[in-house]
């Protein structure tokens, strides 16, 4: 199997957490004995309450968390002191031996790094993808002891960024929720100092928004800390959106408190270390008096009141910043402030799912889209940077390009130049020797017509005409010169005749006019028959002058143009193109096809190998010239929505 090793959640982006907790990795999971589905945070917590073992609680939150995401396999590691839970738990008929070698050498790498890992697995035969996801697990004071690691399959996708941050944010809550142990609910409300706890992942499922979730976190924390204001930003492209602040129902942006309040979130942020102003007695952190001015024009703006900030981390980055205000006679102490930031931190996965659970459709595109240019623009990742490149490029060139634009319409070969043979005379039709598709010479015989009384006739004016030639010959013998005469005359006469019998019999056989194919004419079924004068009997068209008649369609009548060129491809051989040149356009449309149509008519020359043979059936491409590249691929459909919306 393909393997690929990557880091925390907060180096690439995610999806929206509604779209990850529809994934394989689910937000609710089913319980075995009454089979309704339970929400793992949920479960966590009660587990919390009803278990004192320390270590059954961290193996059932970890056999919940497998349960959660329908993982065949599933291994913890924490160590307590001297106390070391180890435990593995499986789901599904797979067999669990298959994925604990691999997945314990993950654990183990994990253990070394305070941080959630992702390792995406692909078989090399197919689509399937699995994921190893890993999240450390915390002390009460802040450092890692541990480690949770699943397996996730993934299907055909390869987000794995949504599971990795869900893992990450229950792996937290069991952190958290290990050390009250066995509490009641009323207890959990009264911890010290905590931001609800219990309470607030319990909030955090419930609430709509992110803004509703942090305005429910300011407001238990100011009335447990008896704080004059609590605030809470969350951080997005290094800057703090605040997103509540104890005893107000909305934060004006614009008023000068909140504009000094942000512009310390701020300071903290770059810090990203608590700072505190007027320090306490008892504080060991750094001088907030000449290192962080901003903090010193709040503490001013606030008539003199104590004030911190803590970030909050997710992932090893500040996700959240939480501000408080308190009298000066309170100031925040450095065990105060890390115990209000233990308490607190907890709620940051919880918060940063919510508030991607809460993102609308427009701002999920515009985070992902601006999450995949800032990676893109990072170092590294030289193969998506040509990917993005040749598309920009792409783009551009469907936007500004230009294409030589085509006109493809159904055409039909007709004869350029046709010469029509009729009967010469009425007469009996004595044998036909050519017909329609038969390949003529000029001279060539196409049929001939009975002349037996013809040549009847020619033999009596010969007869005759030798009569006459006697009856001159005598005359001019006994001196008679009229008679001679005459008998000339009549001579000439039958000689005349002899001319016009010898005529018709010529006649008789119809001979090709010129070179070409007879395109019209079967006379085979008439042998025998009498044909009367003028009757047709064939068409012959040359072999190298053909006509296509275009049938083009009315929409792209406006197009065309006499003078264009084109390509024909005929359907019995289309490998073979011929070049042609639109030389008539007629006026009025037709009916053709079963569609209003505009016959344009184009001259295409031959080579004679019978390439082309009339009523021979094409395709016609016409090259209309350069047209944008955007207006080839959408005027159609553009055309279509101005015909029916009349724009």
């Amino acid at each position: 199997m393909a393997t690929t090793d990557r880091g925390s959640p907060s180096q690439s982006p995610a999806r929206s957490a509604g779209s990850s907790l529809s994934d394989p990795a689910r937000s609710t999971t089913v319980n075995a004995e009454s089979g309704t589905r339970l929400d793992p945070y949920a479960e966590i917590i009660r587990l919390a309450r009803t278990t004192t073992s320390r270590a059954r609680f961290l193996s059932e939150a970890a056999r919940c968390v497998v349960r959660a995401f329908a993982s065949p396999y599933g291994a913890l590691h924490v160590r307590y002191g001297s106390e070391v839970i180890q435990d593995e738990h499986h789901s599904g008929p797979t067999d669990p031996q298959f994925w604990k070698a691999g997945l314990q050498e993950f654990l183990t790498e994990s253990l070394t790094e305070v941080r959630s890992r992702a390792k995406l697995l692909q078989a090399k035969g197919g689509d399937a993808k699995v994921a190893f996801l890993s999240a450390p697990i915390f002390d009460s004071s802040g450092p890692a002891i541990g480690a949770l690691a699943v397996v996730v399959s993934l299907g055909k996708e390869t987000d794995w960024t949504p599971r990795l941050t869900t893992l990450e944010a229950l792996c937290r809550l069991a952190s958290f929720c290990a050390e009250f142990l066995g509490q009641s609910e009323s207890r959990g409300r009264g911890v010290r100092g905590g931001a609800g706890g219990e309470r607030g992942m319990v909030q955090a499922a419930a609430c709509g928004s992110a803004e509703e979730f942090a305005f429910a976190i300011t407001n238990e924390l100011r009335n447990k800390l008896g704080c004059e204001q609590v605030a809470l930003g969350l951080v997005t492209r290094k800057q703090v959106r605040i997103l509540a602040i104890s005893g107000l129902d909305q934060v004006n942006r614009r008023s000068p408190g909140v504009a000094h309040l942000r512009s310390a979130m701020e300071e903290c942020l770059d810090a990203e270390v608590p700072i505190a102003h007027p320090r306490s007695v008892d504080w060991g952190g750094p001088r907030a008096t000449s290192e962080y001015p901003l903090h010193k024009q709040w503490h001013a703006a606030a008539k003199g009141d104590a004030v911190v900030s803590i970030p909050l981390r997710l992932g090893g980055a500040p996700t959240a910043i939480l501000s408080l205000r308190s009298r000066t006679d309170r100031a925040f102490g450095q065990d105060k402030i890390e115990e209000i930031r233990g308490r607190t931190e907890p709620l940051a996965p919880a918060l940063a799912l919510t508030r991607r659970a809460g993102r609308g459709v427009a701002r999920h595109a515009w985070e992902s889209a601006r999450a995949s240019v800032e990676a893109l623009t990072a170092p590294g990742h030289w193969g998506r940077k040509v990917v993005a490149a040749v598309m920009v490029l792409a783009v551009l060139e469907f936007c500004f390009g230009s294409i030589r634009y085509n006109l493809t319409a159904p055409c039909v070969v007709t004869p350029a130049h046709v010469r029509h043979i009729h009967a010469p005379a009425a007469g009996t039709l004595a044998a036909a020797y050519a017909v329609q598709g038969d390949r003529v010479r000029t001279g060539d015989i196409l049929c001939t017509f009975d002349h037996r009384e013809l040549d009847q006739q020619r033999l009596e004016l010969l007869a005759q005409e030798e009569v006459f030639g006697r009856e001159h010959d005598r005359a001019m013998a006994g001196d008679g010169p009229a008679e001679a005469q005459l008998a000339l005359a009549n001579q000439h006469l039958v000689r005349t005749k002899l001319d016009i019998v010898a005529a018709r019999i010529e006649r008789a056989t119809l001979r090709a006019p010129i070179d070409g194919v007879v395109v019209w004419g079967d006379l085979r079924k008439s042998i025998g028959g009498v044909l009367v004068q003028g009757e047709p009997l064939f068409q012959i068209a040359p072999e190298d002058e053909w006509t296509l008649e275009l049938e083009v369609p009315e929409s792209a009548a406006a197009s065309l143009a006499v003078g264009l060129p084109g390509l024909f491809a005929g359907h019995a051989d289309p490998q073979r193109a011929m070049e042609f040149r639109i030389s008539r356009i007629r006026p009025t449309a037709q009916l053709r096809r079963a569609q209003n149509v505009y016959v344009a008519e184009a001259e295409v020359r031959a080579n004679g190998d019978g390439g082309i043979r009339p009523g021979m059936e094409g395709v016609a491409k016409v090259q209309v010239g350069q047209r944008p590249i955007w207006w080839v691929a959408s005027h159609r459909f553009v055309d279509y929505l101005r015909m029916k919306l009349w724009l």
